[in-house]
């Protein structure tokens, strides 16, 4: 039983793998905010080289983490390896859509690691749409579920995941009555409620919301 759990965990295999190809710098993307009715939508970006050592622990998918323990890893994610968030409004969601908003999240992520010296010259995608800009410099490795089977991928998640939580907590005191503290701009019940009684604030995606 011990043995299964611990193959499931997120490695640097992939990373490593790649770093051995001739890649100096190898990033995970993965993004947060895709289905909420309220907020931005977010991406992390971590940046692995040769030196990284084995990720922290209790580093995985944010959806599988606690939300008490996730501030923590996110620090610890931080500490580990350079790391950066990026994101979109909602006016720029409803104005272009998710595929433009999730491409301008990479390259706004892409502009902050340039900044730093810390550009990757490929990168590892969650799922199975790539929507980096094909204009950037870098090539893309998509793989299913990475963010439970990669480690900068599953860093990636927590730190987006993190930024975007703590957003809407303090959003949440300007425009109170949606819950955002608890459901973070996603369609509850609570939510759902708030905005038949009290409608739309600046902050929602007005195209999901009818």
């Amino acid at each position: 039983m011990t043995s299964a759990i611990t193959a499931a965990l997120p490695s640097l295999r992939l990373e490593r793998s790649l770093l051995r190809a001739g890649h100096e710098l190898v990033g995970g993307i993965d993004e947060v905010g895709r289905g909420p009715l309220a907020g931005p939508i977010y991406i992390g970006l971590v940046v692995i080289d040769a030196n990284t050592p084995t990720a922290p622990r209790g580093v995985r998918d944010s959806k599988a983490t606690k939300p008490s323990e996730r501030a923590q890893l996110a620090q610890s994610v931080k500490d580990w390896a350079w790391s950066t968030t990026a994101s979109v409004d909602a006016q720029f969601i409803d104005r272009f859509g998710l595929t433009q908003a999730l491409l301008e999240c990479v390259n706004i992520a892409y502009g902050n690691a340039d900044k730093a010296g810390m550009v990757p010259s490929v990168i590892i995608l969650d799922g199975t749409y790539n929507f980096c800009d094909p204009d950037l410099p870098l090539s893309v490795v998509m793989r299913k579920k990475a963010d439970q089977s990669v480690s900068s991928v599953a860093a990636a998640s927590i730190i987006a995941k993190v930024e975007r939580d703590e957003f809407m907590q303090e959003r949440s005191l300007d425009f109170p009555g949606y819950g955002w503290e608890r459901n973070s701009g996603y369609g509850t019940r609570e939510h759902l409620e708030a905005i038949k009684c009290l409608g739309l604030t600046k902050l929602h995606r007005a195209s999901f919301c009818h």
